[in-house]
């Protein structure tokens, strides 16, 4: 089995805490369904998460999603023609501005390497998100010991690449190490454990498209949500 299985309790409740999370952010906003609403993924690989997105009730053809992997979009594909998918880079995504009511990029920043691709990438997915539309950034803030090929990604980074967005932040994740050996052989373990600050290796960005254009008074702020709160 390989070590990202869903069928590996620890990757299963890594999953599980995020989706909570994901939902609490959801219904702060004041979402609570999802018929009818666009939703658009930066790097969505296979399309689990856009998948999901019609498990808890969006339409098919609502969803879109872009990756430069052409193995993953045809997975994606096969198991869901109806969504709107295309293979290439997300600094360029081919969608008409203001036609999404929900943009996210989970772990795609992260393997990212160059600053001026990751401000297009967030330039692009600011402009397909409506105004008052969201934007979920979700990535690592801390190195992985065991891939030199991603690297952490920080509030001030996310703060950098969507600078008119207002943000929620949230850490969360226990370090996906500690959460399988936990899974294998203590799943009750992964809520203790990831209460600690110290073990939470991953952050979610819940940040929002302006209704209006800002001006110098109305500039955004961040606020940094640690512990129990919902972002």
């Amino acid at each position: 089995m390989s070590r990202y299985s869903i069928l590996e309790m620890g990757n299963l409740q890594i999953i599980q805490e995020r989706e909570r999370l994901l939902v609490r952010a959801l219904r702060r906003h004041g979402i609570l369904s999802l018929e009818g609403l666009r939703m658009f993924e930066a790097g969505c690989a296979g399309g689990y998460n856009l998948r999901l997105m019609v498990q808890w009730g969006g339409r098919p053809e609502d969803q879109g999603g872009i990756d430069l992997s052409e193995d993953s979009i045809a997975y994606c594909r096969s198991r869901s023609p109806e969504m709107r998918l295309y293979t290439g880079s997300a600094e360029s995504i081919p969608e008409p501005d203001e036609s999404y009511d929900l943009s996210f990029a989970f772990t795609l920043f992260s393997s990212v390497p160059d600053e001026s691709v990751s401000r297009r990438i967030g330039a692009e997915m600011f402009r397909i998100t409506r105004p008052g539309g969201l934007i979920l950034v979700y990535d690592m803030r801390r190195k992985s010991p065991g891939n030199s090929a991603v690297h952490p990604v920080s509030t001030e980074d996310v703060r950098r690449w969507f600078p008119k967005c207002p943000a929620r932040v949230r850490h969360l994740t226990l370090a996906p190490p500690v959460a399988r050996q936990a899974g294998r052989y203590a799943p009750f373990l992964y809520g203790p454990l990831a209460a600690i600050p110290l073990l939470r290796t991953h952050t979610l960005h819940v940040l929002q498209r302006p209704a209006l254009p800002l001006t110098r008074e109305m500039a955004p702020v961040a606020s940094e949500v640690a512990g129990g709160g919902a972002p």
